[in-house]
């Protein structure tokens, strides 16, 4: 039997004044629109509230996908007490588990299957999928997988037999969840992540750089995500200093600041706002040292930007020679001479700018919705 309704459990759920796991929305927005009924259970800290002056969600709300479909929202109170722990257990862990587990007990009509957004959620399905009888899914797209730092392997043991299929991001998350010994190869696929094509899309250059009041003849290279180490922000600060004649975008925020004479723009965007930003320049670069799968650069090659990029084993899925420019994320001298490389190379660049298109036409939100169902669907019958 098909599966006709999905509880996802995630740490995170966007609204208009709290724009987190936008990504996972998107994901949930595109199965809902394929009439997959879809309830979402995210439990939030009352805590932080408390403590960082968050506005306080209500327990219970409905979003609506693109095609109108209702999606059930349940935001249960927890209390986060970082990782303090009791009698061995951590308890704002704890808590979070109760929290999802009180909410789905108390639904009125229950889902057939449970969804668990990163491993550590998914052992939390599992035990509902378990007292319920239910198929689990798990989604691993984390950039290290840390479940274990959470749960012993007692519980992991205890309750990961019910986890039916895991849908992995990379391959690396792939043999990271095997090596890790999480899921057998046979319960494995790997579905890259995906962008919504609404929301990211190629636009004439020139027209974005006279409406954001940039330079049609500047060479400019833009940035995505959090400024941290991890993201690679201050090496590419770097390496930009050491180049001539070159103009920067920084689209994120953090705990580091991006550096240099030439910045035409540093600070956060609105999300519907970033496509233009990204189609007013002429590369996209991520140094970044670990990743799941990267929704920034799928976004940039949305806007038919050439990539420059980490060589580790996460790039691998969505990232090639066509397409982009693949160095050692920590190596400032490779970044330098990738974007050299680019810069004086035009015809270069207008390949890869069209192989990047190409890419990103092949990972839309909804062909990966599509491919998760049937993935799903194919695993719950080999049980029946």
């Amino acid at each position: 039997m098909d599966i006709k309704h999905i509880c996802f459990i995630a740490d995170g759920y966007p609204t208009t004044d709290d724009m987190v796991f936008t990504f996972f929305r998107q994901l949930v927005c595109a199965i809902a629109d394929t009439g997959v009924k879809c309830t979402v259970i995210v439990p939030q800290s009352v805590s932080r509230s408390f403590f960082r002056s968050k506005k306080k969600r209500p327990l219970e709300w409905i979003d609506i996908s693109n095609k109108g479909f209702e999606i059930d929202v349940y935001q249960p109170k927890s209390i986060s007490f970082s990782n303090r722990l009791i009698f061995g257990v951590k308890l704002g862990q704890f808590f979070w588990r109760q929290a999802v587990i009180h909410s789905f007990d108390n639904l009125k009509i229950k889902p057939c299957a449970v969804y668990g957004h990163f491993w550590h959620c998914g052992l939390v399905a599992s035990i509902i999928g378990k007292k319920y009888h239910l198929p689990v899914f798990v989604a691993s797209g984390e950039s290290k997988i840390a479940v274990k730092d959470r749960y012993s392997n007692k519980m992991l043991l205890k309750y990961l037999d019910a986890v039916r299929g895991v849908i992995c991001v990379s391959s690396k998350n792939m043999k990271e969840s095997l090596d890790l010994n999480l899921a057998s190869p046979n319960k494995m696929i790997v579905i890259p992540n995906a962008i919504n094509s609404e929301l990211f899309y190629f636009e004439n250059k020139l027209e974005q750089r006279k409406n954001l009041g940039f330079d049609k003849n500047d060479f400019i290279i833009a940035f995505t995500g959090w400024f941290n180490e991890r993201k690679g922000v201050l090496r590419l600060s770097e390496a930009i200093g050491r180049i001539s004649d070159v103009k920067s975008i920084y689209i994120g925020s953090g705990e580091l600041q991006p550096y240099g004479d030439n910045i035409l723009f540093c600070g956060k965007l609105p999300h519907d706002q970033i496509v233009h930003y990204l189609n007013a320049a002429d590369i996209f670069v991520l140094p970044t040292l670990a990743e799941g799968c990267c929704n920034a650069i799928i976004e940039a090659m949305a806007c038919g930007l050439p990539i420059i990029s980490s060589n580790l084993p996460f790039n691998d899925d969505i990232l090639n020679t066509e397409n982009s420019i693949r160095i050692d994320p920590k190596d400032v001298e490779a970044i330098k001479k990738a974007i050299i490389l680019l810069k004086d190379n035009p015809d270069l660049r207008s390949k890869m700018s069209k192989a990047a298109l190409i890419s990103a036409s092949n990972l839309k939100i909804e062909q990966r919705a599509k491919k998760i169902i049937e993935f799903m669907n194919l695993k719950n019958k080999s049980y029946e």
